[in-house]
C-alpha cells in the first residue's frame, strides 16, 4: 500500500531538532521524492531522544503508481578482514575482555566474530555484520574505555559506520544481525538475541550453549532482521526497561510462525534502566 509520505529508506541522516545528534531520518513525499520540512521525521535514538514528528495527512493514496524500487544493498569487500582484523591487541575492548576472561577464550571470540580494530579513534572496535554467506553488510565502529569496558560518550558519542570512515560514496546500508554468520554453527542450539554487540562477545564466552546475536539497537528487533532465524528456537533478552516493547514484537513474531520467547529476567532484579545481561552477571557475581 502506498502512502503519501514515508521515512527515507536511504542511510542519510540529519541533525535531530531535539538532541542535535546526526541521527534524524526525514520523511519523503512519495510522488515528488522530496524531503518534507526539517523538523518532520524521526530520531533513531529511541531510548535517549525519541523525537518523532509525523507528517499530517499521511493516508494511503489510491491510484498512485510508484516507480520506487528497493535499493540493492552494498557489501564491503572481503579484503576488509585483512585490513581490520590483525591488530586486536591495540583494541580497547579486547584489552578490557582480557581483564575478565582467559586469553584463550578472548582470542577464540575475536576470531569467531571477526572483531576489527580501527584507527578512526585510537583503539576503536569494528563490529562486522555478516550473513551466513559471510557477505559483510556493515561495520559499526565504536570506542570503548579499556579499563571499564564502557562506551566512550564524552565529549561526544564515539560511534559511526565503517563506510563513512572509509568514505565509500553511495553506500546502501542494509543491516543484518551481528553474529548472524554463526547460525550454521549448530542446528540444535538456541539462539539468544540481545541489543549490544559487546554483550554478544561476553555471553559467547560465558554461555557457550547458546548462539548469541545482537540487533545493535532496540529498534532493530524486528521481523526483517529476525527472518533468517525462522525455524530456530529463539530467546530475546531485552535491556532493562525494554521488555514491554520487545515482548509485543515477540508476540507478533510468534503469530508469524517464529519459535521465540522474550525473557523478563532483567526486569525482576534491581538493575538500572538500560542495563543488560552483562550488568546482571556482574551484579550476581558481586553479590
Amino acid at each position: 500500500m502506498n502512502y503519501k509520505y514515508y521515512l527515507d529508506k536511504s542511510s542519510k541522516k540529519f541533525p535531530c531538532p531535539k538532541c542535535q545528534k546526526k541521527s534524524f531520518v526525514k520523511y519523503v513525499e512519495t510522488e515528488t521524492k522530496q524531503y518534507l520540512e526539517d523538523h518532520v521525521g524521526r530520531c533513531d535514538r529511541e531510548s535517549k531522544c525519541a523525537y518523532h514528528f509525523s507528517p499530517k495527512g499521511n493516508t494511503p493514496v489510491t491510484g498512485l503508481i510508484v516507480d520506487y524500487k528497493p535499493e540493492i544493498p552494498t557489501f564491503h569487500d572481503q579484503d576488509i578482514f585483512t585490513e581490520l582484523c590483525n591488530n586486536y591487541m591495540n583494541n580497547n575492548l579486547v584489552k578490557f575482555l582480557l581483564t575478565v576472561f582467559d586469553p584463550v577464550d578472548v582470542k577464540e571470540v575475536i576470531f569467531k566474530f571477526r572483531i576489527g580494530t580501527s584507527n578512526h579513534w585510537k583503539g576503536a572496535t569494528v563490529f562486522l555484520q555478516m550473513d551466513r554467506d559471510l557477505d559483510i553488510h556493515a561495520g559499526k565502529v565504536m570506542l570503548y574505555d579499556e579499563k571499564t569496558g564502557k562506551r566512550v560518550k564524552k565529549p561526544f558519542n564515539c560511534i559511526t559506520w565503517l563506510h563513512r570512515v572509509l568514505r565509500i560514496k553511495d553506500f546502501v546500508l542494509q543491516q543484518c544481525l551481528f553474529g548472524l554468520h554463526n547460525i550454521t554453527e549448530c542446528g540444535i542450539k538456541t539462539i539468544g538475541i540481545v541489543e549490544s554487540e559487546k554483550t554478544v562477545l561476553f555471553m559467547s564466552i560465558y554461555r557457550r550453549d547458546i548462539i548469541w546475536m545482537a540487533t545493535g539497537s532496540k529498534a532493530n528487533f524486528k521481523e526483517k532482521l529476525i527472518e533468517p532465524l525462522k525455524g530456530r528456537k529463539i530467546i530475546a533478552f531485552p535491556d532493562k526497561g525494554e521488555y514491554e516493547d520487545w515482548n509485543k514484537k515477540a508476540e507478533q513474531l510468534r503469530k508469524d510462525g517464529f519459535d521465540i520467547m522474550c525473557s523478563k529476567l532483567l526486569e525482576e532484579y534491581g538493575l538500572e534502566e538500560g542495563d543488560d545481561l552483562v550488568d546482571y552477571i556482574v551484579n550476581q557475581q558481586a553479590a
